[in-house]
């Protein structure tokens, strides 16, 4: 996919979108840009707060609980992992365990580790084990995603 950008110093922003075949990755844009974007509803000090699924690194469950990590806060959610990977799979989020869901465009790098599982470092720095239930899966995805653009 090719991505050009020109700033401008009058009159209004402007996106246009060509292509071909509409596809997921162009669909999920063309929402944002129309600010259909669902938000994810969260807590944090008794504070509710509403998270764009883009500031989400991942989202793991504790002791039954389900929180969200963005790059330097973690906040409470009230959905499951099942829900929430129905919902935003189509976004970039990936099941990569029993008890977490990854957001794989906020994945820095890959690395191979015993048992076919796979090492994935968050652009936070933190790291990620991918069970090797799951990550055949990602492989899949990552592959599609190559394809599809």
């Amino acid at each position: 996919m090719k991505l050009t950008m020109e700033q401008i110093f009058q009159g209004e922003n402007e996106i246009i979108i060509r292509y071909r075949e509409m596809n997921k990755t162009l669909q999920t844009l063309v929402e944002i840009v129309h600010g259909k974007s669902r938000k994810i509803v969260a807590s944090e000090n008794e504070k509710m707060i509403f998270l764009l699924p883009e500031e989400i690194l991942y989202i793991e469950n504790v002791d039954g609980t389900t929180f969200a990590y963005t790059f330097d806060h973690v906040f409470k959610l009230s959905q499951t992992l099942k829900i929430l990977t129905e919902i935003y799979s189509e976004r970039g989020f990936f099941r990569c365990s029993k008890s977490m869901i990854l957001n794989i465009y906020k994945i820095s790098n890959l690395k191979s580790e015993p048992y076919s599982r796979i090492r994935a470092t968050m652009e936070n720095g933190e790291q990620v084990i991918i069970s090797r239930k799951y990550s055949g899966r990602l492989r899949q995805i990552l592959q599609e995603g190559y394809q599809d653009e």
